[in-house]
């Protein structure tokens, strides 16, 4: 997983192939099914970003109440915060159906572009 950004307003977008956004869908399913207050699953930053800026740490699941909020954490991180319930709704938006699609979470502040791509393998350079 890679997640883009650009601070010019644009959503933010997390970048994996199909299996890695199911593997993500499983793990942020098992996390949701604990009584964790919260969990990190950290992203790959080992490319150039072009065209966006930069890379983000990961994505940060924290429970709270509420809808679901998307914000950008001062460590670098997508922070995703609300009801149990509400990020259940969210995990389901990182089922992609088909290889080289996408999807978006819409939350307040920002959204997230969910994009499935087959050249974006974790295990290869670019």
């Amino acid at each position: 997983m890679r997640i883009l950004f650009t601070a010019d307003g644009s959503d933010p977008m997390l970048m994996d192939t199909l299996s890695g956004l199911h593997a993500l869908h499983a793990d942020l399913e098992k996390f949701l099914k604990s009584h964790e207050p919260f969990a990190d699953f950290p992203a790959a930053m080992d490319r150039n970003p072009a065209p966006y800026q930069e890379f983000l740490r990961g994505l940060r699941l924290i429970r709270g109440a509420g809808e679901p909020r998307l914000t950008l954490g001062p460590d670098r991180w997508l922070v995703l915060t609300g009801a149990t319930e509400k990020l259940e709704e969210c995990a389901k938006q990182f089922l992609a159906e088909e290889e080289n699609g996408h999807t978006h979470l819409y939350t307040a502040p920002m959204s997230l572009i969910i994009e499935s791509d087959s050249t974006w393998r974790p295990d290869v350079a670019a």
